[in-house]
Formats: structure tokens, C-alpha cells, sequence
């Protein structure tokens, strides 16, 4: 672990690495582009020959015109295969990121856990300025469900610091990007009392407030 006072992101990899890799997702789309151009050219070769030996001219033409209409709507279908094939073979994941940030909805997340020492609020929150990010602002639903799921995948977390805080004024519960906790549609934060200014997150989609004194992990939330 790095020390107290480092701001250097660990080199070593996290104990949750993000399941949805680059690599995986290349070889799922490539297969099925490659499989949807192979059932393309045979549906279109089985169907001519067959058809063209037993209809009437007159049947063949209609058939034809309606072949070449399948035919047009698979090369639409197939350019946006491609396209995904594309998007995958330049995930976001594998370079707008840095190292040891895990990407999602066009936004990287830096998880502590394993990687830092745990720190308090205002340390946590230090560490994601000096990189360019925040601590994270959970904006919906969505997100905490994201959030929640790295949090499952790890039994070290005991909890993570949120960009949430009633420091400016007691009980008013404001993210760091300004926004109020009561306009969201995430649950509550619970514990709220005078000494306690911080929210964290823990399981069951809850919000907690702490003292911010406190030491734990965090995560970082920035644009990719």
C-alpha cells in the first residue's frame, strides 16, 4: 500500500478487476459479426437457388425483389455490427481511463480499496483533486446500483466516502457538485446528527453520515 500522505496510484492491480475487459469484448463482438456475415451469404445463396427452380418467372421476379429488400436490411444490420465490433475494438475502458481506473457510462472510477491507505473525508477528497476528479457524485439510481455491485464484489469494504456533505449547513446535505441529496431519487442519508458531516456509502443502497474524521476508502468519479 502506498503511505498516508502518497497521492501515486499503486501499480499493483486492484482485488476487483473490471469483469467487462477489453479483450472479452472484442472476441464477443467479432464472433458476431463474423457469424451474422457467414448466415447472410448462405440465406441468400440457399434461397435463390432453391426458389429459382420452382417459381414461374413472374414468382421469381417478387421473389427477387423481395430477396433484395432481406438482403438490403441485413447489410444495414451487419454495418451496425461493425460498428459495435468497432466501439469494442476502441473501448473507452482500454485508454481513456488511467491505470487502475475502472470505466462506466463514460466516467472512470479510482476504488482505494487495496490500492491506498484509507483516509479520512477531506484527505479522500485531496486525493481525487490531485487527480484531476472528485469524490464520486452519485447522480441516479443506475449508479448506485453500479456502485453497489464493486462494493459486493469485495468483502474490504466496509464502506466508501461520497462527494456528500452538510459541513456548509447542518442537515442540508449537498454533493460536491452543488447538487441537493433531497432532489435525488437515492434513499436518505441516515446517522444525520451535528458531529457526523460526511456520507459514505454501504450496502443496501445507503447513504450514511459519518465523522469526517473517520479513515476509509473512497472512490473517484471523472469524465472520460
Amino acid at each position: 500500500m502506498a503511505s498516508e500522505g502518497s497521492t501515486e496510484v499503486s501499480p499493483k492491480t486492484a482485488p476487483c478487476e473490471d469483469a467487462r475487459s477489453c479483450k472479452k469484448l472484442q472476441l464477443i463482438f467479432g464472433g458476431v459479426v463474423a457469424i451474422a456475415a457467414i448466415l447472410l451469404v448462405t440465406t441468400v445463396t440457399l434461397s435463390f437457388i432453391l426458389f429459382a427452380r420452382w417459381k414461374t418467372p413472374e414468382e421469381n421476379q417478387i421473389f427477387l425483389n423481395k430477396l433484395l429488400e432481406n438482403l438490403q436490411q441485413c447489410q444495414r444490420r451487419s454495418r451496425d455490427l461493425k460498428k459495435m465490433l468497432h466501439s469494442a475494438t476502441q473501448d473507452s475502458r482500454c485508454g481513456l481511463c488511467p491505470e487502475s481506473w475502472l470505466w462506466w457510462r463514460n466516467h472512470c472510477y479510482f476504488f482505494s480499496v487495496g490500492l491506498q491507505d484509507d483516509r479520512q473525508w477531506n484527505e479522500s477528497n485531496q486525493f481525487c483533486q490531485q487527480h484531476n476528479s472528485s469524490l464520486v457524485v452519485i447522480e441516479d439510481s443506475a449508479e448506485m446500483d453500479f456502485l453497489q455491485e464493486i462494493m459486493s464484489e469485495c468483502t474490504k469494504f466496509p464502506f466508501l466516502w461520497v462527494g456528500l456533505t452538510d459541513s456548509t449547513k447542518e442537515g442540508l446535505w449537498l454533493w460536491l457538485n452543488g447538487g441537493k441529496d433531497q432532489h435525488s431519487p437515492l434513499v436518505t442519508v441516515q446517522w444525520d446528527s451535528d458531529e457526523r458531516d460526511c456520507a459514505d456509502q454501504r450496502g443496501g443502497r445507503t447513504l450514511f453520515a459519518s465523522k469526517c474524521d473517520e479513515h476509509g476508502p473512497w472512490v473517484c468519479k471523472k469524465e472520460s
